[in-house]
């Protein structure tokens, strides 16, 4: 739930450099220095944007009830073809989390929202399936080719390439599902997607009567779905997350702080915070999207 406290880092984060020394440097000339404080809350406003187009799916409506924010907003796309089929995405606040630690609990929250709607006899006969690792993207574990160096430094240079890869692979959670749609009875088709991005959970909703599709078809259409729809959707934070600090131990090695700062560096990337609107080219995103806004109080998000 969104009710928690969100941990807060704090100086400008440091640039990624093109090497491992210079990575190193960068971070241990960094850890010097004492985090001054911000009277910024954590995230001050959420820019949710979700195209209008992308791929073949087309945006059909938007929901977004300011008195249900921490539900976040709810954006419909269809897709010729198929009327039969209904997909949704919902996105909603998740906090600063890992996302090991953000997928356990947020499949823990989906499955409790399924058991609630079967509670309310919105569906009966609610069959699941074991939830599985979905990759948006197939990544490529191999680093590029490098110049002949010593056995020592082209580990070093393969253990940071790894952390990088490691730290960017698009990875969530897919659901598949059956039940049968009250009241009508109706046997159906039903997955549902979730991933953990820009600070938020995307889940990707899909469903269709299971005598207008095959199981097949609708499996192939709604990965589909999933693989176009959540890279496109975007959800731009602005607040004090704009600022970080990269975390190493005090002993740490070369090639740890250069492996700490690619990581967190990648990690800050992906929660997609900026100071104001125009450092984050809302005005610019906005022209062919759907943009909800979602404002915090302060104390929604804090430090810790």
């Amino acid at each position: 739930m969104f009710g928690k406290r969100f941990a807060r880092l704090a100086v400008p984060l440091l640039a990624l450099a093109t090497s491992v020394t210079a990575l190193a440097a960068s971070v241990t000339a960094g850890a010097q220095e004492t985090p001054s404080a911000s009277a910024r809350a954590y995230v001050e406003t959420s820019y949710v944007i979700a195209p209008k187009a992308a791929g073949d799916f087309t945006l059909e409506q938007s929901t977004y009830d300011p008195e249900q924010k921490y539900a976040g907003a709810g954006f419909r796309y269809t897709v010729p073809g198929h009327q039969e089929t209904r997909i949704d995405v919902y996105v909603y606040p998740a906090g600063k989390l890992d996302r090991a630690t953000a997928l356990s609990s947020g499949m823990e929250g989906f499955r409790a929202d399924l058991q609630r709607a079967l509670d309310a006899g919105i569906y009966t006969d609610l069959q699941l399936d074991d939830d599985q690792a979905f990759m948006l993207a197939e990544a490529d574990d191999a680093p590029p080719p490098a110049k002949r160096r010593t056995r020592r430094q082209d580990d070093d240079i393969a253990g940071v390439l790894a952390a990088v890869l490691q730290a960017n692979r698009p990875v969530g959670r897919k659901l598949p599902m059956r039940m049968n749609l009250q009241p009508q009875d109706w046997p159906m088709h039903s997955v549902g997607y979730l991933f953990y991005k820009n600070l938020y959970y995307i889940k990707v909703r899909a469903s269709a009567a299971q005598s207008r599709i095959s199981a097949e078809s609708f499996d192939t259409l709604t990965d589909q779905a999933a693989r176009t729809l959540v890279p496109a959707i975007d959800v731009a934070n602005i607040g004090d997350c704009a600022n970080s600090v990269i975390h190493v131990a005090q002993d740490a090695s070369a090639n740890e702080i250069a492996k700490a700062l690619v990581t967190q560096s990648a990690e800050h990337q992906l929660d997609n915070c900026h100071l104001d609107a125009d450092d984050a080219g809302i005005a610019g995103k906005s022209a062919d999207a759907e943009v909800v806004v979602i404002g915090f109080d302060p104390g929604e998000w804090t430090s810790k």
